[in-house]
């Protein structure tokens, strides 16, 4: 798609409001672009800090970063038309801007193996594991790990029921299960009781945790994320949402991705380009080589892969659907497919 096709975003996709900025989505001048840059996509900035925030303050410069691409810089406040009203923004940059002001926390997922419990201890409250002598890590397995869009356990809770994220291998959590908060203001282990949640010593060395493949995995809209997911064809397909597909994408074939056979059929959105191809809807990369019997089998990504391919897969597809398309240029191409 040519750039000259597009029409530069102005004042109509703005909102009155030109005080506070940091926070906000806002709209560049096409002007204070450099001239390769000068698409509709790139006028949208994420503002996050700067004395030019305000409009009170002596200082000018407006810390941020591109929605398009995260490329972080800064520009001054006389750079911007506005802020862009949420309203009338495409739905890549709707759904890009929801997940970059999302809250995050990394977790991991314990739940009882009913093939270990001896002493009937899963569904049992607080008060009567207690009674029991304790929460007993060597009857759990890990049925999940990594960041979803929580702001507390609570809403963990609610997102474990409702819409389980990727890779989640588990029932719904419930009462007996265990809960790990890595980071935040108050890190540990929580029981999960009739109501609410109890911090409990936990030895997560003790549960089964050792299948666990560290995975990256990427969504639509989402910058990739680190999962750990247990090593079963069921967790593996929860991710993609349906029977898996390899793709071999690296030099080496180390690593390869995993995404649903049907996506087309699915209608997913567009998410990323690898080689020619384009993958719609949410895949996993793993870890890809031969184990001591000499067969081919999945692996965890090292950290030298999760830095290389969550670089690989930064940048999510800029997707407009035709109607979006018809908004900003005379005429509708035959794709409805514009990335950068």
């Amino acid at each position: 798609m040519m750039n000259d096709e597009l029409k530069m975003l102005d004042r109509s996709k703005c909102i009155e409001d030109d005080n506070e900025y940091a926070g906000k989505l806002l709209i560049i001048k096409p002007s204070s672009l450099k001239e390769e840059y000068r698409q509709p996509y790139f006028q949208y900035f994420y503002a996050a800090s700067g004395f030019g925030c305000y409009p009170d303050k002596l200082g000018g410069k407006v810390f941020g970063k591109f929605l398009a691409d995260g490329e972080e810089c800064c520009f001054r406040r006389s750079d911007f038309i506005g802020v862009a009203d949420k309203e009338k923004l495409p739905q890549w940059a709707k759904t890009r801007f929801e997940q970059l002001t999302a809250p995050k926390m990394r977790i991991r997922v314990f739940q009882i193996d009913d093939s270990l419990d001896n002493n009937k201890r899963m569904f049992m409250s607080y008060d009567n594991a207690m009674k029991k002598g304790g929460v007993d890590s060597l009857i759990y397995r890990q049925v999940y790990g990594g960041i979803v869009n929580c702001s507390d356990i609570e809403s963990v809770f609610a997102l474990c029921n409702n819409d389980p994220p990727p890779g989640y291998c588990g029932h719904s959590l419930s009462v007996s299960d265990v809960v790990e908060i890595e980071d935040g203001d108050d890190p540990g282990f929580y029981y999960c009781d009739s109501i609410g949640f109890k911090k409990v010593p936990f030895d997560i060395e003790q549960t089964d945790h050792m299948e666990m493949l560290h995975v990256l995995i990427i969504e639509n809209g989402k910058e990739p994320y680190e999962a750990e997911i247990r090593n079963e064809l069921k967790a593996k397909q929860s991710v993609v949402g349906g029977l898996i597909e390899p793709v071999y994408f690296a030099d080496n074939n180390e690593a390869l991705i995993y995404c649903d056979e049907e996506f087309l059929l699915k209608d997913y959105a567009p998410n990323r380009k690898v080689g020619d191809t384009i993958i719609h809807g949410t895949f996993m990369v793993i870890g890809n080589g031969m184990n001591s019997h000499g067969e081919m089998t999945d692996f965890s990504l090292t950290d030298d892969q999760i830095d290389d391919y969550w670089e690989m897969f930064r940048y999510p597809l800029i997707y407009m659907t035709k109607e979006e398309l018809a908004d900003n240029q005379a005429e509708v191409p035959d794709e409805g497919i514009s990335q950068i």
